[in-house]
């Protein structure tokens, strides 16, 4: 167990893929002189450093002065965006999201944040369709599909969760398998039987720990991880 204790190490709270805009249209539309690219992009590195290390605040600070000097920028509405989101400061963060598809509605990365900040409020049945939405996407599509499930297994409808785990066991293989029947076994109370799919995971991904981490975050926010084993397991 040591590899996947090391691993879950690892995981730390949820953050929003993305990152983050201003409370609303008007920022976008009075457009400011730009800021130096090289400014700018050191200004954003700062506030999400400040952002990882929970100091939200001062992360704030730091990309509403990238924001002052240039409110086109896109990376900083969806760094906001993330940071408005460790706030729960839900409205915000949605604008922000709304804000940047305004500047590129196909921006996948940001349909699934704006489903994602759903799921962050446990608002399962809202989330589930943007997450659905996504599921050809192929980068994504496999994290999509596993959120799916996800969102009908937290939301309490079993039957729909479990036809969809069927489905995930015929394609095998991919991440959303391993992690799928752990958390099916974790939300059923079949500990050891979540220890050993999480352990086949580990092992498996031993090379991508960003994925593992990815996969099981929820997990952890949500109460099921750690995992609470006997000594003898």
């Amino acid at each position: 167990m040591a590899l996947l204790g090391a691993l879950l190490s690892l995981v730390g709270t949820s953050v929003v893929h993305a990152q983050g805009f201003s409370t609303g249209p008007s920022t976008v539309s009075n457009a400011s002189p730009a800021a130096p690219a090289e400014s700018a992009s050191e200004m954003l590195g700062e506030s999400y450093q400040d952002l990882l290390k929970g100091e939200l605040d001062a992360a704030l600070d730091k990309v509403n002065g990238v924001l002052a000097l240039d409110s086109q920028n896109k990376h900083a509405y969806l760094l906001r965006a993330s940071i408005y989101a460790q706030q729960k400061q839900w409205d915000k963060a949605d604008c922000d999201y709304d804000v940047v598809l305004v500047m590129d509605p196909e921006d996948v990365s940001v349909k699934f944040d704006l489903a994602e900040l759903k799921f962050m409020q446990k608002k399962y049945d809202e989330a589930r369709p943007g997450f659905a939405e996504i599921q050809g996407d192929k980068d994504g599509g496999d994290f999509a599909t596993y959120k799916v499930f996800l969102c009908d297994l937290f939301g309490a409808h079993e039957a729909a969760a479990a036809r969809e785990l069927d489905a995930l066991d015929l394609v095998g293989g991919n991440p959303s398998y391993y992690f799928g029947n752990a958390a099916w076994d974790l939300v059923h109370h079949k500990t050891e039987d979540a220890a050993d799919w999480l352990h086949s995971a580990a092992r498996i991904y031993a090379n991508a720990p960003q994925k593992f981490a990815k996969y099981v975050s929820c997990l952890k926010d949500l109460g099921y991880l750690p995992l609470h084993l006997s000594s003898t397991q």
